[in-house]
């Protein structure tokens, strides 16, 4: 797939569609254009790799008590960014010395924000869903974001981690709701007394 550079877009216009389920991937457009591509190297774990016009990333999930995801140029030892969370608002650091905050839009809002450490909002990221599978979500970068010179590793490194919280979850639906087997309760289907 031939990806064009993101300074070629519209930044506030960006989209992510889930192209691919095993192994999940995922890939950002602008309209009809292919920015970039988000996919994770096998069905389990945390690996994933993301290519675009001119740089190549590969990103992984570390950390137990103190989780954080990196994300590296392929075939680099080096961080180019390090999202590290928190309760309610992760930190990300870049190689270059920048940092911004990502956060959720809200309490009860499923989206997420970029901002910087001034609160000047960079993206805005919705998650579209069909039932509980994530399918794509919408990035709107605000009206100064194409200045931004990490803005591709920031939408990259922030769908990374809303993909696979939500791949997590998805993970779980056969052991819950309407689709989970049924639960026998003890005693059923013995007779009374």
């Amino acid at each position: 797939m031939s990806f064009v550079p993101l300074s070629t877009v519209d930044p506030g216009a960006l989209r992510w569609l889930r192209t691919s389920d095993k192994p999940m991937a995922f890939t950002l457009y602008s309209s009809d254009s292919a920015v970039a591509e988000l996919r994770w190297a096998g069905a389990d774990g945390s690996l994933a790799n993301s290519e675009a016009a001119d740089v190549a990333w590969t990103l992984k999930r570390g950390g137990f008590l103190n989780p954080h995801i990196t994300a590296r140029r392929r075939g680099s030892d080096v961080n180019a960014a390090r999202l590290t969370a928190h309760l309610s608002a992760h930190r990300v650091e870049l190689r270059n010395g920048r940092v911004y905050r990502f956060h959720r839009a809200g309490m009860l809002v499923p989206a997420w924000v970029v901002s910087t450490e001034t609160g000047d909002v960079v993206l805005h990221i919705e998650p579209v869903r069909e039932g509980r599978k994530l399918v794509g979500g919408a990035v709107v970068g605000s009206a100064g974001s194409a200045r931004e010179p990490d803005l591709l590793l920031l939408v990259v490194l922030s769908w990374y981690f809303i993909a696979l919280a939500w791949f997590e979850d998805e993970a779980l639906v056969p052991f819950e709701g309407a689709d989970a087997p049924p639960v026998k309760s003890p005693g059923a289907g013995s007779p009374s007394p």
